[in-house]
């Protein structure tokens, strides 16, 4: 309470006392008197002293850095489990669900053309460190409408592949034999040859080992040294050696750059009775880096090869860009390689041929292409390509009526040729699939000869199989095959005629080791040559019978 609010504490009564008595005294004396007036000269107004003000300046409290000491008591309780829990124990593996492979068959068929066709194969189970096959082959024919129109085929042979924890060894043997005759010729010209005369067999012994390390992680360096040898021979006691060592390495630098480098060694040694001895060695070093980007692929590279007793720098150049992530990619490359030209795989291309010749070189090609390629949807793909081809030194097989039409070889130093190929397949699972291809070749320039002698301009080939519950399988294949150009005497040439056949066959399941079957070929029955003077069968039908277990 201030000093203001104590003086009208005392002050207030006393004022009401005043009044109070001034009333009752004036009430006391109008009784004595009648009038009396009394007279207010002015009002009192009381007023209020200011009030001191107190300023007060606010501060909080020291903080207390006393870490405070607290004490738990928790009391113990003890509580009894009626259920007392087993140790525990780890749970046997179960047995391996899936059923036993059926790595084994044996197939056997006849055709129409006096065609026993007979086929086996063994195969080792699942095994996480052997594997092993053993295959075998034969099959013949002797034709009705050309005499001595026979030829056989055998193959067997075998394979095996070791894993252990840091190598991949793989290694295999086989063995083939080729028998043909010599038809092309005119049987009425020259009756008195006889089968023996124009037989031809080619026999060839193979085997290789390769190794191969099983690097733990995608950044090791991985290499992969592989060794082939063949034995080539014929009837005419022409014999050939090859032995071709190759040597990959790979290593990973980055998440999404390889360096890559490829060695070959391919040496080929060529006997024939009363003449030298022909070696034709192959060396090519192929470095090169991988650039694998989602989107985007690149390999650059060069091939450094010694031939024939020369040196050439060739180049190595492939990419691949999405426009349009799978759907759509652009494909570009500059390659050139080299495709030796042994007497092995001549004979593989034409065995029709009369033998190997002095001075052959290996023919260098060299592409420059660009091309589209991707996926529509999830069942149909495509590819195309467009380029260029150059063949340096290109063996072309001409037809030699003085010796029975064998095909002897000429040297075409150079043959440009635009290069179209396209094709699209669509694939529904196991279900359906067909496939539809076109190459053509425009052959527009050759330097030696007057015409490209035996190269096919245009092929074409739309395939097609479809599966019933799983048990039927049937399948056709229409192609068709531009003809080709032969030469004739006196300089003068022709032309084979162009080919368009068919071929069907289906299979039928009966239970989970039998299987029927039945193949023909040659539906149309056209009677084309490949090579000149040499026409094919016409209609031929196999069936048979296949046990698997």
């Amino acid at each position: 309470m201030n000093t203001t609010q104590h003086h009208l504490k005392y002050m207030l009564p006393a004022v009401l006392a005043l009044g109070l008595a001034n009333t009752t005294h004036a009430q006391q004396k109008d009784s004595k008197l009648k009038q009396e007036t009394i007279d207010i000269i002015s009002s009192y107004q009381p007023k209020l002293r200011e009030a001191t003000k107190l300023n007060l300046t606010a501060s909080l409290p020291d903080r207390d850095t006393t870490r405070p000491r607290l004490t738990y008591n928790v009391p113990s309780l003890n509580l009894n489990f009626l259920y007392q829990p087993i140790h525990l124990q780890p749970l046997a593996l179960g047995k391996d669900s899936l059923p036993p492979l059926q790595n084994n068959f044996i197939k056997v068929g006849y055709g129409n053309l006096s065609s026993p066709l007979v086929q086996v194969g063994f195969g080792s189970n699942r095994n996480q460190k052997f594997n092993y096959g053993i295959f075998g082959n034969y099959q013949s024919s002797k034709g009705k409408d050309i005499k001595y129109q026979d030829y056989s085929n055998l193959n067997v042979g075998a394979a095996g592949t070791y894993l252990s924890p840091l190598f991949e060894i793989k290694a295999g043997i086989g063995f083939d034999q080729n028998i043909v005759h010599y038809y092309g010729y005119d049987h009425a010209a020259l009756p008195g040859l006889g089968k023996n005369d124009v037989k031809q067999i080619f026999n060839q012994g193979s085997a290789s080992i390769g190794l191969k390390n099983r690097p733990n992680n995608d950044w090791a360096f991985s290499y992969a040294p592989h060794v082939q040898f063949y034995f080539f021979g014929d009837h005419f006691k022409r014999n050939e050696s090859t032995v071709i060592l190759n040597v990959p390495l790979s290593q990973q630098i980055f998440e999404d750059i390889y360096i890559r480098a490829e060695g070959i060694v391919d040496l080929s040694t060529f006997n024939e009775d009363n003449r030298d001895r022909i070696n034709n060695n192959l060396v090519a070093i192929h470095p090169a880096v991988d650039i694998d980007k989602p989107g985007f692929v690149l390999h650059a590279g060069v091939n450094p090869t010694w031939t024939n007793s020369k040196f050439y720098l060739l180049p190595d150049i492939v990419n691949e860009s999405h426009l349009i992530r799978k759907k759509l990619i652009l494909s570009s490359g500059w390659i050139s390689y080299f495709d030796k030209n042994s007497y092995r795989n001549l004979a593989n291309r034409n065995p029709f041929l009369a033998g190997l010749p002095n001075g052959m070189l290996n023919t260098r090609i060299e592409e420059k292409y660009t091309g589209i390629k991707g996926t529509l949807g999830s069942h149909f793909n495509y590819n195309t390509k467009f380029g260029a081809v150059t063949w340096s030194n290109l063996p072309l097989f001409v037809s030699d009526t003085t010796t029975s039409y064998k095909f002897s070889t000429r040297n075409e130093s150079q043959l440009k040729a635009f290069e179209l190929h396209a094709e699209v397949g669509y694939v529904q699972e196991e279900k359906f699939q067909a496939r539809a291809s076109v190459d053509w070749f425009n052959y527009g320039k050759q330097e030696t000869e007057a015409k490209p002698w035996g190269m096919v301009p245009f092929q074409a080939d739309l395939f097609a199989e479809y599966t019933f519950v799983k048990k039927l399988r049937v399948h056709a294949d229409l192609f068709s095959l531009s003809g080709s150009n032969y030469f004739v005497a006196n300089n003068n040439f022709g032309k084979t005629k162009s080919a368009l056949d068919l071929n069907a066959g289906a299979s039928y399941d009966i239970g989970k080791h039998f299987q029927v079957w039945i193949t023909a070929n040659n539906i149309f029955n056209t009677h084309y040559q490949r090579w000149y003077g040499y026409q094919s069968y016409g209609t031929n039908v196999l069936g048979g019978v296949m046990f698997k277990f």
